[in-house]
C-alpha cells in the first residue's frame, strides 16, 4: 500500500499529449451525441404521429446499455483498451451515419431508429469502462481527480450546446445531426490512433466463451463486496439517480400542467448545465482541500435541502436556480469519487468495477417515467416532489453508515495500492 502523492496543477495535465487527445475526441464525441439524444424524439414523431412510439429510441438506448454493461466490463478487462475505444467509435460513426444516409434518401423508418439506438447503448457499454481504465494508465495517480473532474466539463459543455444546436440543424434537414454525430464519432477515432500509451490489455487475464464471463463478473461483484466504500456508492448511486430522474421529470410535467412555456421549462436544464460546468471548473481546488468522504456526503445533503422547495414553486427561474444549486458540488463528488475508485481497483478489475459503477446508475431508470407519472397522476405534483425529495434523503443512509465512506481523507493522503506490485503480482 501507499500513500498518493500531491495534486498537480490543472495546466501540467493539458500538457499531457495523450489526456488532450483523449479529452478533445470525446468532447467532440459527447456533443454530437448530446445533439442525436436531444432529437430522437422530434424524429420518432415525425416518422409515427405517436408520442408513445417516439419515445422507443430512449428506451431501447437504456436497454442496450443495462442488459450488456456487466458482460462488457469483463470483456473490456481482457481486449486492449485502444481497441476497444476505436472500434466502439467507428461502430457509432457507422450507425449514425447510416441514419443520415437513409434520412437524406428518405427511406428511414422507426425501426431503424430504434435499432440504431439499441446498438448505440450496446457500444457505449464498451466504451466508457475502457476509458476509464485507460485513463489510468493516461495521467498520473495524484492527477487522476483533476482529470476525471476535466471530464465532467466536458459533459456539462456538451448538454449546453448539443440540444440547442441539434435543434437548429434539425430544422434545417431531419437527418443532419446524425451526419454530424457520425462525423464526431469518426474524429474521436481518429484522435485515439495517436495515443502514446499502449492501453494493452491487462497481464495475465484469462478465460474466454460464455463461461468465462460468468466467472469474470463473479469476480469483479466479489471484488466490490468486499469493499465497503464500492458497496455504500453503488447503493447510493441506484437510489438518488432514480430518485433525481423522477423528480426531473415530475417537475417538467407539473409546469407544464400549470401552463408555463416550454422555452422556459427548457431555461431549467441551462442552469442545471451551467452550474454543472461552473462546478466542473471548481472541482480539482475543491477537492484538493475537502475530505472526500465528507465531501460526498454534503453533496448528497445539498441535494436534499435542494430539491425540496421545488414542491411549492411553479416558477420556472426559481426551480432552475434551486437546481444550480443541487448540481454544483456534484461534478467535484463524481471526480473525487470516481478516481479513487480507479486508484483502489487492480487494474484487470477496472472495467468491471467501472461497468458495476454505471449498471448501478442505470438500474431503475426504466421505471423513472412510469412511477413518476403515476405518482404525478394519483398525489399531485406537491406530494410527488416530496416524494421524490424523501427517496433522495434516504439515499444518505448507505454514505452516513459507511465508516470507510465517511473517513476518506483528501486525495494526497488516500492509502491505495502500489502498482508497481501490483504489476508484479500479475
Amino acid at each position: 500500500m501507499t500513500h498518493h502523492g500531491g495534486s498537480a496543477p490543472v495546466r501540467s495535465l493539458w500538457r499531457n499529449h495523450d489526456f488532450l487527445l483523449l479529452w478533445t475526441g470525446q468532447t467532440v464525441s459527447q456533443l454530437g451525441s448530446s445533439m442525436s439524444f436531444f432529437v430522437f424524439p422530434f424524429v420518432g414523431y415525425h416518422l409515427t404521429h405517436s408520442t408513445t412510439r417516439a419515445a422507443l429510441a430512449g428506451s431501447a438506448f437504456a436497454l442496450g446499455g443495462l442488459v450488456m454493461r456487466l458482460p462488457a466490463g469483463v470483456l473490456v478487462d481482457r481486449w486492449s483498451r485502444r481497441r476497444t475505444m476505436i472500434l466502439s467509435n467507428l461502430g457509432g460513426g457507422l450507425l449514425y451515419g447510416s441514419m443520415a444516409l437513409a434520412g437524406a434518401l428518405g427511406v428511414l423508418t422507426m425501426t431503424q431508429v430504434v435499432l440504431v439506438a439499441l446498438a448505440t447503448g450496446v457500444i457505449g457499454c464498451f466504451f466508457v469502462p475502457a476509458e476509464n481504465a485507460a485513463l489510468r494508465d493516461v495521467v498520473e495517480p495524484e492527477q487522476l481527480p483533476t482529470a476525471l473532474s476535466q471530464n465532467q466539463a466536458r459533459l456539462h459543455v456538451a448538454t449546453l450546446i448539443g440540444p440547442p444546436l441539434g435543434g437548429a440543424l434539425f430544422a434545417l434537414r431531419s437527418w443532419a445531426p446524425f451526419l454530424v454525430d457520425g462525423v464526431s464519432y469518426l474524429i474521436s477515432s481518429a484522435a485515439l490512433t495517436r495515443l502514446r500509451a499502449p492501453l494493452a490489455s491487462p497481464a495475465g487475464v484469462e478465460g474466454e466463451g460464455l463461461r468465462g464471463v460468468l466467472r469474470g463478473t463473479r469476480e469483479g461483484l466479489a471484488f466490490i463486496r468486499g469493499q465497503g466504500f464500492m458497496r455504500a456508492i453503488l447503493v447510493w448511486a441506484c437510489i438518488v439517480n432514480f430518485s433525481v430522474n423522477m423528480l426531473f421529470l415530475i417537475v417538467n410535467l407539473k409546469l407544464l400542467r400549470a401552463g408555463v412555456h416550454t422555452s422556459l421549462i427548457g431555461l431549467i436544464d441551462t442552469f442545471g448545465a451551467v452550474s454543472g460546468l461552473l462546478g466542473s471548473l471548481a472541482a480539482p481546488t475543491v477537492v484538493r482541500r475537502v475530505p472526500t468522504g465528507r465531501l460526498t456526503i454534503v453533496t448528497a445533503l445539498v441535494l436534499t435541502v435542494a430539491v425540496l422547495p421545488i414542491a411549492f414553486t411553479d416558477n420556472p427561474l426559481v426551480v432552475g436556480g434551486l437546481l444550480a444549486m443541487a448540481l454544483f458540488l456534484n461534478p467535484a463528488s463524481n471526480a473525487s469519487l470516481g478516481a479513487y475508485r480507479t486508484a483502489i481497483t487492480p487494474d484487470h478489475l477496472q472495467g468491471r468495477s467501472s461497468a458495476a459503477m454505471q449498471f448501478a446508475v442505470s438500474l431503475l431508470t426504466p421505471l423513472t417515467g412510469v412511477v413518476g407519472g403515476a405518482m404525478l397522476a394519483g398525489f399531485g405534483g406537491r406530494t410527488a416532489i416530496l416524494a421524490a425529495a424523501g427517496l433522495t434523503l434516504l439515499s444518505l443512509v448507505p454514505l452516513v453508515t459507511s465508516r470507510e465512506l465517511r473517513t476518506l481523507p483528501t486525495p494526497d493522503r488516500w492509502v491505495v495500492p502500489d502498482r508497481t506490485a501490483e504489476t508484479l503480482r500479475a
